[in-house]
């Protein structure tokens, strides 16, 4: 099994299973993924070229929205305790 990992993500190459934190896919991953493969993922097609393979490319993308995705919720809870 070849496994390559970015951040919080990583994927298994041969199978080409992804495995992330759970709640973050399934809030957001799927969709994401399907952005990926629709060819319509800005950070995915930037990456693309600038990456050592697609799965990197992939793994890259995930884990920049997982990024954005878990620092609005914190910003979220962080407000509603502030309020």
């Amino acid at each position: 099994m070849a496994v390559k990992k970015v951040g919080r993500f990583e994927m298994d190459t041969e199978t080409g299973s992804i495995a992330g934190p759970a709640e973050y896919m399934e809030e957001r991953g799927s969709a994401k993924l399907r952005a990926i493969e629709a060819g319509t993922d800005t950070v995915f097609n930037a990456g693309l070229t600038r990456s050592p393979d697609i799965y990197t490319a992939i793994l890259v993308s995930l884990q920049t929205d997982f990024a954005g995705w878990l620092g609005q919720r914190q910003l979220e809870a962080a407000m509603g305790r502030a309020g």
